[in-house]
């Protein structure tokens, strides 16, 4: 029945822990932190063809778009530390590791484990990682030490058919990349017009420790690697 005599019916759904706990760090992370986000669209025509190489030679993970976008987010963060950080008690804290966070969906809600050293490892064994990882997400079995020690966050919606969004970002971290779904778009190439697969990558920052070259700065990095057909080949 209504607890008040305009209000309609209704029934209440509790929120799980998880539900919570998700809330309580978005709801920290845009009151206290002063956010923007840089967004640039990027030809992925390279990437695919390289994914495409892979599977035919039978890659088994087979690693997902997500997974080259965690690795190339690696590999320009080691380039970039200043965007490897936390900024706690008022000081920005440099991160030595690369160890990159990125959202998993479950039934209770999104779980963010970290690929630990991911600068370091192949994209095979980065494959293997989140595949374990969210194989333990989605059946309550990730562990809490999996979820933490991040420097860095990549978001990812692009399989809902979302072209861009921005991400939330996860305090002590002060930038999270976010990536919409990965479609045929046009785009000048050459001082051409041409229809060519293509990501909107929008980076968010934390205005405290950042200014807009920063998030641009990892913007170009990933454009400039996503465009190298033979290094994705050698990841």
């Amino acid at each position: 029945m209504p607890s008040k005599p305009w209000e309609p019916e209704f029934e209440i759904v509790e929120l799980s822990p998880i539900r919570r706990a998700i809330g309580e760090r978005t709801q920290t992370s845009f009151r206290d932190i002063p956010q923007f986000d840089v967004t640039r669209q990027i030809n992925a025509g390279p990437l695919v063809a390289a994914r495409k190489a892979r599977k035919a030679a039978g890659a088994d993970p087979l690693p997902s778009y997500n997974d080259y976008l965690l690795k190339l987010s690696a590999l320009a963060l080691r380039d970039l530390p200043m965007l490897n950080t936390w900024y706690e008690d008022e000081v920005i804290k440099v991160l030595k590791p690369v160890n990159v966070g990125f959202a998993c969906e479950t039934e209770e809600g999104l779980l963010m484990p970290t690929v630990f050293d991911a600068d370091s490892k192949s994209l095979a064994e980065i494959a293997a990682d989140t595949r374990e990882l969210i194989g333990a997400a989605r059946v309550g079995r990730l562990r809490a030490s999996l979820q933490k020690g991040a420097g860095f966050s990549l978001t990812n919606i692009g399989p809902t058919g979302v072209d861009f969004f921005n991400g939330i970002i996860s305090p002590p971290q002060t930038a999270i990349l976010a990536t919409g779904s990965l479609a045929k778009r046009p785009m000048v190439e050459g001082g051409q017009m041409v229809v060519a697969p293509s990501l909107y990558l929008t980076i968010s920052v934390d205005h405290r420790v950042h200014d807009g070259r920063h998030g641009a700065g990892l913007l170009a990095a990933m454009a400039e690697r996503m465009g190298d057909e033979e290094s994705l080949r050698g990841l």
